[in-house]
């Protein structure tokens, strides 16, 4: 074969190969935040815990809140600032948590307007790329990073992967 046809064979063969794979996910529609949001409900829920979630697209934008009854106030604001930090920084917010201390990388970026350095942010990964976060506030920091975990386990049991971490 000649180096022209040899070139042509292979853009066909990737274009077929192309063809057969799935599409990438490269946010998420509303009915799959609506399942992670029913489903960071029924986690609370199930811990008897009131909570506000919050999820922000990968830009940052929020797109789907809510606030459980008798959650606590503060809550409205800090499960947007989980959410946002989790995406602006691509990483858990109980991680940031560590890293802010003195001595430690990012010591300092605490007292950056908008960020959020406790527990309950989880950045949303799927096949590499990042989708969005999820921001979970109304108990204590233990609970809300067990319910926000629970939320992305159970989403991806019923629908597709979704991680808090880059693979």
């Amino acid at each position: 074969m000649h180096p022209a046809s040899d070139a042509e064979l292979d853009r066909r063969i990737r274009d077929a190969i192309t063809r057969q794979l799935p599409p990438r996910q490269l946010s998420l529609s509303l009915t799959d935040t609506a399942s992670l949001a029913k489903y960071a409900q029924e986690a609370a829920e199930a811990c008897d815990v009131p909570v506000v979630f919050s999820f922000v697209d990968a830009c940052g934008h929020q797109r789907y809140f809510f606030s459980m009854d008798n959650a606590l106030l503060i809550s409205h604001t800090l499960a947007g600032q989980k959410a946002w930090t989790a995406v602006a920084l691509k990483m858990p917010t109980h991680q940031l948590a560590k890293n802010v201390q003195p001595g430690s990388s990012l010591y300092g970026l605490q007292h950056e307007a908008g960020i959020c350095c406790l527990g309950g942010g989880l950045p949303c990964w799927s096949d590499g790329i990042l989708l969005g976060g999820i921001g979970i506030s109304g108990g204590s920091v233990e609970e809300d990073i067990a319910i926000a975990s629970a939320t992305l386990q159970r989403f991806s049991q019923q629908h597709f992967p979704l991680t808090s971490f880059h693979q």
